[in-house]
C-alpha cells in the first residue's frame, strides 16, 4: 500500500497552501525509507475551488477538516487511493485560473473510480506528464 502525506504550508496573511508527497518504499536493507517526493501544490483560488473535496478526502482519512488551518505543523496521513485522487487533482489545478473549468475537473476527479484515477496516476507519473494533463483536463474541463 502506497502512503500519501498532505502538508500544510503556512503563507502570508494566515493563508495557507497544501502541498501532496508521496512516500518512498523501504527498499531491504536499507535502515530508513527515502525521501519523499512532492507531487503537487495547490494554493489562492484552485485551493478555495477544491476545498470540498480535499475535505472529503481528509474525512475519508479519519481526520477532521476543522484541523486545516495555516498552524497545523503536522502532515495528514492518507491511504493510496486518497493520495492519487488529490495527486491527480493538485496537478490538474496547478496551472488552471477560470473557475468553470476548476470546478468541472474537481467533480470529474471526485466522481473516478478506483481503476480510472490509478490508470491517470500511471499515465501522469510514468508516461509523458504534460499529454496526459492536457488529455485529462480537456476531457474534464468542459
Amino acid at each position: 500500500m502506497q502512503e500519501f502525506q498532505l502538508r500544510v504550508v503556512p503563507t502570508d496573511n494566515n493563508n495557507f497552501a497544501l502541498e501532496l508527497y508521496q512516500c518512498a518504499y523501504k527498499k531491504a536493507g536499507e535502515k530508513k525509507r527515502p525521501a519523499a517526493k512532492r507531487i503537487g501544490r495547490l494554493k489562492g483560488n484552485a485551493l478555495i475551488m477544491a476545498r470540498q473535496a480535499i475535505y472529503n478526502c481528509l474525512k475519508a482519512n479519519n481526520y477532521d477538516p476543522k484541523t486545516l488551518s495555516h498552524k497545523r505543523s503536522s502532515s495528514y496521513i492518507l491511504s493510496e487511493e486518497s493520495g492519487v485522487n488529490l495527486a491527480l487533482l493538485f496537478q490538474a489545478l496547478q496551472p488552471l485560473a477560470k473557475p468553470e473549468r476548476i470546478t468541472n475537473i474537481t467533480a470529474g476527479i471526485t466522481a473516478m473510480g478506483n481503476e480510472e484515477s490509478h490508470y491517470w496516476f500511471a499515465k501522469i507519473s510514468n508516461g509523458k506528464r504534460s499529454t496526459a494533463l492536457k488529455a485529462m483536463r480537456i476531457l474534464l474541463g468542459d
